[in-house]
Parts: structure tokens; sequence; C-alpha cells
């Protein structure tokens, strides 16, 4: 019988790209005050009425460019490919399962199964590299309501963003080298997954200048800007890089708030604007292809590049279920540093 159960956190994706299954999982993600800090009574329109509405059945057709025939939406193929990797790597000691927070499966299903398993401890492992509330916190919190609801008392562990782990680096600089091969871009752009400002604001100290991410002991802050960052620095200094040959840039926003800037698209123009012909990008907040990576970067980016005066655009696949992940993201839960629900 397995001792420990490992909870593999990830945001998830719609049923389907039915316009329905789209505007569902929508409302689902939206309405959590986490992404959306908003009271109630503001949240649920703005969502219900507003947002949904006019995106879903936008997002519908961009999930149907990406879906996988046959096997579904690529975040959840891929993050399931790596969970049944991950079993192999760990063995019988462990039992793994995937708890997507807004779709299926779900957290619910995998904290009954481990319950019916009879594991002595649960490992929380959310599959973002860098902290945010709007997903890490988010996904640990719906742990512990789900939990308490269902009268699951079974220890949990979690593991710590390894935005700065060679578990994470590592293999990252060999795909980028590996899918490169003889090429030799103008230009690393490093895109992550955008968050209003007001987010970054939060954590005391943030945001007050541009500089500030590279302060001493920016990063143990859980500031997510300052812990992308130092993921793009630490690839691009893996990979040789001049720091005129890099850059990091923020990706899918939301609303007409302040996000973290610059945009990854008006990056992309001003690269292509200013001679720069070839670009490799890289997406270093996700572990497994999504809409994010393969519609909104490899197909919506490359279009502006292009637009642009750019000629060669390439897209680097995230880590999926690489073996040297796979067996790296093992390693990192035997060795785990423990962080309790009491402590977080």
């Amino acid at each position: 019988m397995a001792k420990k159960g490992v909870l593999l956190l990830n945001i998830g994706s719609p049923k389907s790209y039915e316009v329905k299954d789209v505007k569902k999982y929508l409302n689902t993600f939206l309405m959590d005050k986490d992404v959306i800090n908003l009271p109630f009574v503001f949240r649920w329109p703005l969502v219900h009425l507003l947002i949904v509405p006019r995106r879903a059945p936008f997002s519908a057709e961009n999930y149907k460019k990406v879906w996988l025939q046959g096997e579904g939406s690529p975040l959840t193929v891929y993050t399931q490919r790596f969970a049944s990797r991950l079993q192999k790597d760990l063995g019988s000691d462990y039992l793994v399962k995937v708890g997507m927070r807004y779709a299926e499966p779900g957290i619910e299903k995998a904290l009954r199964e481990f319950e019916e398993s009879g594991v002595e401890t649960i490992i929380l492992a959310p599959l973002f590299p860098q902290y945010a509330e709007a997903t890490t916190e988010s996904s640990l919190k719906e742990v512990d309501r789900l939990a308490g609801r269902l009268g699951i008392d079974i220890p949990t562990e979690s593991l710590p963003p390894f935005f700065d782990e060679k578990a994470f680096i590592d293999p990252t600089v060999r795909i980028i080298q590996e899918t490169l091969g003889d090429e030799k871009p103008d230009h690393y752009l490093f895109s992550f997954h955008g968050l209003p400002e007001s987010h970054i604001r939060k954590v005391p100290g943030c945001l007050r200048s541009d500089d500030c991410c590279f302060e001493e002991n920016a990063c143990a802050k859980n500031c997510y800007r300052a812990q992308c960052f130092e993921s793009a620095t630490q690839i691009a200094e893996s990979l040789g890089l001049l720091d005129s040959h890099w850059s990091v840039s923020f990706q899918s926003r939301l609303g007409r708030g302040e996000w973290l800037k610059p945009a990854t698209d008006h990056s992309l123009e001003i690269l292509a604007q200013t001679g720069k012909k070839k670009v490799a990008v890289i997406c270093p907040s996700f572990v497994a292809d999504c809409i994010e990576t393969l519609e909104e970067i490899g197909i919506g980016g490359q279009e502006t590049f292009k637009e642009h005066g750019g000629q060669e655009y390439h897209l680097i696949p995230c880590l999926n279920d690489d073996k040297e992940w796979t067996s790296k993201f093992a390693d990192l839960i035997r060795e785990l540093k423990i962080v309790t629900a009491e402590s977080r």
C-alpha cells in the first residue's frame, strides 16, 4: 500500500471546445476571488454578464485550434501523461493523482481516492513554477476547503515553488537547445503568464521600482514577478546568453486594469520593428503546453511577429512529460522540504 499520496495541482481546461463547456469552465475559473479580486456582488455580473458571454465563443475557437483530437485538451493530456510517468518513477510507496482546480479530474475525486487508499500523508504539488495567489495559493486553499467539507484529515505537505530548482531549469535548457539545434535566434523572449499589478503590490515592497525584483531576497517574499525574472535569468545564464540577447514579457492580459509589463504582444512587435528577424519564445510559467502557449504564443505570437517584419519564429515546447523533467521532479518529491498547511 502506498504510504504517501502526491496530488498534482493545475488549473484545468474545459471538457470540450464547445461554447457551452468553455462558458462553464470560464464561469468557474473567473468567479474565484483569487483570480478576480472583487466583492461577489460586483464579480458575479462582471463574469456572468460581461466577460464570459463575450469571451467564450472566441476562446472556444482557440481551444479548437490546439485540441488533441481523440485525446482532449493539451493541458489535461500532458498533465496526465506526466502523472503516469511520475508514478513509475516514484514507485509503489507513492500514489500519484491529478487535481484540476477548475475542471476534471477534480481535487475532490483525488482526495476521496487518497482516503480510500489509506495513504498516511498527501504531498500537494502545485505545477506552477512561480508562486501566485491566483494559481498556487488558490489551489492549496481549495484542497483545504474540500478536505474540511469531506471530513478528510490526512496530514498534508506542500512542494514549494520550484522556479529556481535545477530540476526545472536544466531540462528547460536542454529542450531549448534540442528544439533550436543549429538555429541561432537574434533574441530569446521569456513570456510569463501575466498578473494584475494589484496582485503583486500585495507583497510588501514589491513593484516600488523597475529593479526591485533583482534585490537580495526578492524571491523569498513569494513575489511572482521576482521569481519570473529569476527563472529567466537562470535559464539565460545556462544558455550562455548575453544580457542584450534576451528579455522578459508577460502575456494573457484580461480586462482594463494595469497588468505586469511589458506585454508579450507588444514586445514581439518591438523586436520585429527593431530588426530582430529570428526569435525564440520560451514560456517558463507553464510546465505543460496549453491554449496560452500553443495558441496565444504559438499562433498569435507568430502572426504578430511576422506582421511587423519578423521572419523566423521558434516556440519552445513546455516540459510536458519529458523524461528528465519527470525524473528530477520525482527527486523533488522525495527530498521535499516540508511546508505544512499551518505555516503557509
